[in-house]
């Protein structure tokens, strides 16, 4: 891993968009304050920016997987228009007794499990000892440390507020605001 980044690993509801509960269109998508900032940090830093989210609302049939990925492709577009690239996405469609058969699965990747963290970590040559994970939920705080990361609980409030103090080394490519907000 001597050529290995750190990554900034965030969780989706409630850290990128406002969790709405199952939010998949841009009608319920509101950004969490303080998001495209502290992605943008995180690129000049060098740091990988993955998302690595539950989604059983597909397992659920709320949505099809593919509204899902078209809703991603989205986020990712509206953060690199401020600046902001997120490197990859992993998702976790599956949910013990979930609606839809195909993904009544009981897997390694839905938190608090690390199954999306270590594809990630391995897929894209991370180093799990420099990196980071923000989550709301206290599954995603030990799905990270199950990972070999370091996993921080965001409450609610300003997301590069709560990052600054906690994301050290991103501090010395400047968390600061790209734009007013």
């Amino acid at each position: 891993m001597s050529g290995a980044r750190p990554a900034l690993f965030l969780d989706r509801d409630g850290i990128i968009n406002v969790d709405h509960g199952y939010v998949a269109t841009r009608e319920r998508l509101d950004y969490v304050p303080g998001i495209a900032d502290l992605v943008a940090a995180a690129n000049r830093a060098g740091w990988a920016v993955v998302i690595v989210t539950n989604q059983s609302g597909v397992a659920r049939g709320y949505f099809p997987e593919s509204q899902m990925h078209a809703f991603h492709d989205m986020i990712r577009a509206d953060l690199a228009s401020q600046g902001a690239r997120i490197d990859a996405v992993y998702h976790c469609p599956h949910l013990p007794g979930a609606a839809v058969a195909q993904f009544d699965v009981d897997c390694d990747c839905r938190k608090p499990r690390p199954g999306m963290l270590l594809r990630a970590i391995r897929e894209m040559d991370l180093d799990p000892a420099r990196s980071a994970m923000i989550g709301d939920k206290p599954s995603d705080v030990e799905a990270a440390r199950a990972a070999g990361v370091a996993g921080h609980l965001f409450q609610g409030g300003d997301l590069l507020e709560f990052a600054a103090p906690r994301l050290s080394a991103l501090q010395k490519s400047g968390l600061s605001r790209s734009q007013p907000t």
